[in-house]
This record gives C-alpha cells, sequence and structure tokens, in this order.
C-alpha cells in the first residue's frame, strides 16, 4: 500500500480559482438575468401607471373642459336659458291645467336648441350632446337630433345629478338596447363615451340638464401610446371596442378576453399573459376610477420578451469573457503559489509577536501588489492598536472605562482644539489643608492626598466624569464631554453627594489617625465653556476654560459664608432638580462678576430627603422670601425656628446677622436682595 500524495498549494489555488471563477460566472449569469427581468418589470409597470394616470389625465381635462364650457353656455347665453326655463316651468301642472299643449312646448325647444347650438364650440367638439328639462324628458340630442321628449330621468347617475350638481360616468353605445332608450341612432358602431352632466340652474332651482360626451376611439389610445410606448386595449363586457394592437394580436387577445378581464383581481395589478410566442406583461384599470369596468375599461400591454431581447445577447457575450477569464486565471494559479506563500508566512509571524504584546512589530512586504497592500495595512493596524493602547492608558487615569472606550471609537472627540460646549463643571477642596500639611512630613502630605484623590476620583468616575485637573488639594472635574451627555447637571450632583458620603468617611479615619477635622467645599457651576485639548501638538492638556468655570471656583470658596459643603448655581438646579433636593440660599455677586447668580445648596437625593430636612428647607425659603420684602422681624421668626431644629446651620445665622444689620440701617430704596462677595 501507499499512502496518496496530498494537494500542493498551486493545485488547491488551482482549484480554488476554477471554482470561484466558474460559480462567480454562473452566479453573475442568475443574478444579471434575474435583476435585469426584475428591473425591466419594473421598468414596465412605471410606464404602465405613467400611462394609467395619463389616460385618466386626459379624461380629467376632458372633464374640467365640458364642466367649464356648459357654466360658460348656461352664464353667457340668455337665450339657451330661456329655453330651458320655457321646457320646464311650461311643463308644470299648477292645478290649472298646462298652460299650453306639452309636445308643442318640447318641439319649440326642440326647434330652438336646433338653430342654437351647432353653433356653440362645446357642441361641435363633443360626440354626444343631450339637452333635458328639469324633468329629464329629452330636448336635444346631437346624434339624433330628430328624438324629442324621452324620459332620462331613470338613468342611475340622472339623480345624482341633483344631489351632487354634476355626474362623470361611462357610456357604452349599447346603452339604447341595454336601457330601452334611444339615445343613440340604429346602426352607430358600439363606442365608449367619457360622460359629463351638469344641471342648468338659477340659484337652487334646476331647469335643465346638459350632458357632454367625447368617444374615447383608437386615435385617443395611439396619441397615448405614442408618449408611453406601451399598447392600450379598451373594452367593454362585449369585448375589445378599440386597441393599438395589430388585427393579428387583437384577434389572439380576444380569445383570452375573458380569462384576463374576467379574474377577480384588483385593477393596477399586473399579470403575465401569452400572445402566441411572445410574452406580456398587462395591467387593466377602469376608466373612471368610481365606474365599473364592465361599462368601460382598459388594459396596458407591453412585450416582456422584446424587452428582455437584448439579454440573450449580453449572456452569450459574459459566458465568453467568463471562459477567457477562467483560462486565463488557470494559468496564472500556478505562478501565485510562491508569490503568496512567502508574504503569507512574514504575516503570521508578525501577528504572533502582536499577540504577545510586541506592539513595534512591522512587516515590509514589496510585492506590488494586495499583498503589499496587505502589509501596510497590518503595519497601521499596529500603530493604530499602540495608539489606542496610549488613548486607553493616558485617559482612564482621569475618564470612566465608558468614556474612554468611546475616545477610542471616535479619536476626533480628543482632537488638538476646542470647541463651546454646555457643560457642568465641579471644584472641590479641603479647607485648611495648606495649614494641616505644614504640621506633617511630606510622605505623610502625600499619603493622605493620595487617599483622598482616589476615593473622590472613584466617585467622579462612577457618574462619568472628566477629571481635569489636581490643583494641590482641589479637583477640578466635568460633565458633558469629551462624550455628550444629555443629565450632565444631574451626574455632577450625583457625583459631588457620593464624594461627600465618601469625605464622611475619610474623615472619621484621619480623626482615628490624629489629624483634625476638615471641611470638604463643593462649588458646581453649568454653562458655556470651551472645552477641548489645549497646548501644543507636542503637549497639550484636556481642560475646560471661562468664566463659568471661573464662577464654579468661586462658589466652591462661597461656602465658607454659609457654613455649607455643596453650593450649586440656579443653571445646574434647573437641569437637576427633578433628581436633587436642594436649598435656595442667596442671590450673589462673586468677585470679578457683574451680574448676580442665584445659589442653592445641594442637600441630598431627592428621594432620601427626610421630613426634618424637608421642613428646614421650606422655612428657610419662607424666610428669604421675607428678608427679600425687607420683613426683617417675620424672617427672623423662620431662621430661629431653623435653628431650633439645627442649631449649627450657619445659613440661617448668616441671615439671622443680616436681618439685625439691615433693621438697624436699612439697606437703600434700590436694594435687590444681592449679597456682595468681597472675597474669593
Amino acid at each position: 500500500m501507499f499512502s496518496r500524495p496530498s494537494l500542493s498549494f498551486r493545485t488547491k489555488i488551482f482549484i480554488v480559482l476554477a471554482l470561484v471563477v466558474f460559480i462567480s460566472i454562473t452566479t453573475v449569469l442568475l443574478v444579471l438575468q434575474e435583476t435585469t427581468k426584475n428591473r425591466v418589470k419594473e421598468n414596465i409597470r412605471s410606464r404602465f401607471e405613467s400611462t394609467i394616470f395619463a389616460f385618466r389625465q386626459l379624461q380629467e381635462l376632458r372633464t374640467q373642459f365640458a364642466l367649464d364650457e356648459i357654466n360658460s353656455l348656461t352664464m353667457s347665453n340668455a337665450q339657451f336659458r330661456t329655453i330651458l326655463s320655457t321646457a320646464s316651468i311650461g311643463t308644470e301642472d299648477f292645478g290649472f291645467g298646462l298652460a299650453t299643449d306639452h309636445n308643442e312646448i318640447l318641439k319649440d325647444a326642440n326647434l330652438r336648441l336646433n338653430s342654437l347650438l351647432p353653433f356653440i364650440s362645446i357642441y361641435q367638439k363633443g360626440d354626444v350632446f343631450l339637452v333635458t328639462n328639469a324633468q329629464g324628458e329629452l330636448l336635444f340630442s346631437k346624434e339624433d337630433p330628430k328624438e324629442l321628449g324621452q324620459d332620462l330621468s331613470g338613468l342611475p347617475f340622472f339623480r345624482r345629478i341633483f344631489e351632487e350638481r354634476e355626474a362623470v360616468t361611462i357610456w357604452n353605445s349599447r346603452l339604447n338596447n341595454v336601457e330601452g332608450i334611444k339615445i343613440f341612432p340604429p346602426g352607430v358602431k358600439e363606442s365608449i363615451y367619457q360622460i359629463v352632466a351638469k344641471p342648468v340652474a338659477f340659484g337652487e332651482e334646476i331647469h335643465g340638464i346638459v350632458i357632454w360626451g367625447s368617444r374615447i376611439d383608437k386615435k385617443t389610445l395611439e396619441s397615448i401610446k405614442e408618449i408611453s410606448s406601451v399598447d392600450i386595449i379598451l373594452y367593454s363586457k362585449a369585448g375589445i371596442n378599440a386597441s393599438t394592437f395589430s388585427p393579428q394580436k387583437e384577434e389572439e387577445l380576444s380569445k383570452q378576453f375573458e380569462a384576463v378581464t374576467g379574474k377577480n383581481t384588483d385593477d393596477n395589478l399586473v399579470e403575465e399573459l401569452s400572445l402566441g410566442k411572445e410574452q406580456f406583461l398587462a395591467m387593466k384599470s377602469s376608466i373612471l376610477p368610481d365606474v365599473p369596468a364592465g361599462k368601460g375599461g382598459f388594459i396596458v400591454l407591453k412585450s416582456l420578451t422584446e424587452e428582455l431581447s437584448f439579454l440573450k445577447k449580453l449572456q452569450v457575450t459574459l459566458l465568453l469573457v467568463g471562459g477567457l477569464i477562467l483560462l486565463i486565471a488557470i494559468g496564472l494559479s500556478f505562478f501565485l503559489a510562491e508569490g503568496v506563500t512567502k508574504p503569507v508566512k512574514t504575516l503570521a509571524v508578525a501577528a504572533r509577536k502582536i499577540g504577545e504584546g510586541e506592539l513595534d512589530t512591522r512587516v515590509n512586504i514589496q510585492t506590488g501588489d494586495e499583498l503589499q497592500e496587505l502589509g501596510g495595512a497590518f503595519n497601521d493596524m499596529t500603530k493604530g492598536l499602540k495608539e489606542r493602547e496610549f488613548i486607553k492608558s493616558t485617559f482612564e487615569r482621569y475618564v470612566s472605562k465608558a468614556v474612554a472606550s468611546e475616545i477610542i471609537k471616535n479619536p476626533e472627540l480628543v482632537r488638538l482644539g476646542g470647541s463651546k460646549k454646555k457643560l457642568t463643571v465641579m471644584f472641590s477642596d479641603i479647607g485648611g489643608f495648606t495649614t494641616l500639611s505644614e504640621t506633617l512630613t511630606p510622605e505623610e502630605v502625600v499619603k493622605h492626598l493620595n487617599e483622598y484623590f482616589e476615593g473622590m476620583s472613584s466617585a467622579i468616575l462612577e457618574f462619568n466624569g472628566t477629571i481635569n485637573q489636581f490643583q494641590g488639594d482641589a479637583i477640578v472635574a466635568f460633565w458633558g464631554a469629551p462624550v455628550p451627555q444629555e443629565n450632565h447637571a444631574a451626574l455632577a450632583c450625583l457625583a459631588a453627594l457620593r464624594c461627600r458620603d465618601f469625605l464622611k468617611t475619610l474623615q472619621e479615619r484621619w480623626i482615628e489617625q490624629g489629624i483634625p477635622a476638615r471641611t470638604f467645599r463643593f462649588g458646581i457651576n453649568t454653562g458655556q465653556v470651551i472645552v477641548g485639548n489645549i497646548g501644543s501638538s507636542s503637549r497639550f492638556e484636556y481642560t475646560v476654560i471661562g468664566d463659568e468655570v471661573n464662577l464654579a471656583s468661586r462658589l466652591e470658596g462661597a461656602n465658607k459664608i454659609y457654613g455649607t459643603q455643596i453650593l450649586i448655581s440656579e443653571n445646574t438646579y434647573r437641569l437637576a432638580k427633578e433628581d436633587i433636593a436642594a436649598r435656595e440660599l442667596d442671590i450673589i455677586r462673586v468677585v470679578g462678576k457683574t451680574y448676580p447668580v442665584k445659589v442653592y445648596e445641594l442637600v441630598s437625593l431627592k428621594s432620601d430627603l427626610d421630613d426634618r430636612n424637608s421642613a428646614i428647607l421650606e422655612k428657610f425659603q419662607t424666610g428669604i422670601n421675607l428678608y427679600r420684602e425687607r420683613k426683617w422681624n417675620e424672617a427672623r421668626e423662620f431662621f430661629e425656628k431653623i435653628l431650633e431644629l439645627n442649631p449649627d446651620d450657619t445659613a440661617s445665622q448668616e441671615y439671622l446677622k443680616r436681618c439685625n444689620e439691615y433693621e438697624n440701617l436699612p439697606p437703600p430704596p434700590n436694594w435687590d436682595g444681592v449679597y456682595e462677595l468681597r472675597s474669593k
């Protein structure tokens, strides 16, 4: 026995390329055939719809022409109105018998209309022109001028005239056989007419009816075919009335007439049918939307065989080209193996090094083809991996992992340069830490600061904040950039409350270590700032600058006056008030600002507000309202009640002090309640 040799790499490439080319050509042919056929069908359907639209537009234009002309005849021809009035009123019975002989009145109206109407435009342009009196008795017929006195009031559309003041329908010349009414003279070839009827009225009273009709014939159909390039068949229950087909095709269609028109299918549905050796697409439609196709409908047709004739030539061409490509591919496959194997091995070795963390690995493939491009792409990938690793390791130090991941996906968020955005900025500080650091060794200062920064950073990053910088014992953070956050104000407040919880634990731990109690202050403000990578291309910092940033810093310092821990601006409060409980403290003007700012103390989450703090917030709000109204004694009562609930409430103590001062030395008349801060 002997083992069968395995296929060589060249043979495998040959087989694969041959199969790929064969399958590709076959697939292209099948897809091309199906796609082309579908597109041709869609194109034909579009032309069908355009043809139907054009056909109906033509009928609408005829309808509007008829209505306008009837209106013009009625309004401008007094003789015509007089004839109809006489023929209508003269036939009424007022209880004294007929005023004149009925037949004589109708004959007189007929004679006068015969002498008047032939010179009227609408009469000349119509194939059907009937005039009746108000009772529906025929006074005049263009098709048969001698017909007189027939009662047309039994026609279905006649009743609609009195209800809708106009009627549009389809008549067939077979009407005189179907309805028993002689409108068309005997021997007229069966035809389909578009009929427009309108009453002649004076105010609300109808004195007669004008019925105008236009024959839809082969000439009409051919004029539409010239535009749309599709064939049109006009039919009724009796069969085909007119068409743009040749007599031979019309005869073939007649054999399938019942099958095509008798199907219980909706209008505007495309169907396929065979006429001889040709395949056609067809769509049937009624002439008018509200008129059954049985009275008069039409079919639009287009030869699918003719439209697809070019496809067979294209298929033959593609087969020849595909065969040539297959032969060339077979010849080239034997020369590709060596050129592919070596670069692939090089890439494989480099990929293993990347997997081991050697991100400086590069490849040098000079084949002048896609493999060289692949080598370049591989080098770009390793460069990108190294840059992303740098961004990740850098940004994760001062943004959350989720934000860092978003930056990695969208590096344009942190390009060099700045933009103006509405953000929320937070400043935090340790009160008196500079003095404290003088009593500690450098190692102890660094240890306690790192402990402080670790806990604060965790709280800020937990709520997707961006840590801007550490300034001594102070922290600057912001929300809303580099990744946009709709609820940036609420996130900043939640982070501050989480920091406060951490600082309470930290304070207890420091006291146990012999470090005196510290105060921790926060200032939060929301507004338009400049944010971005500011600096040079070699050294820059992602930061925020602007007046609103400075205001956050001033609010942090203002905590000293009110004995508070977290002060937020009115802009921040408005955006976050659904989530937080806050106490309106004051309206202040900070150093360096001309406009006052309303400030609030962030108390807790709204869901965590207890009854005691809720009572303090309510009484304090009443107190400052009275204070701003210069009602010093009444305001003082509320601040004293707050101190009974919380004797350490420095804000109430501050307002008691102001009330006493203003009671002795009232502020000027233009006092607006704004408190001026004298220091930063």
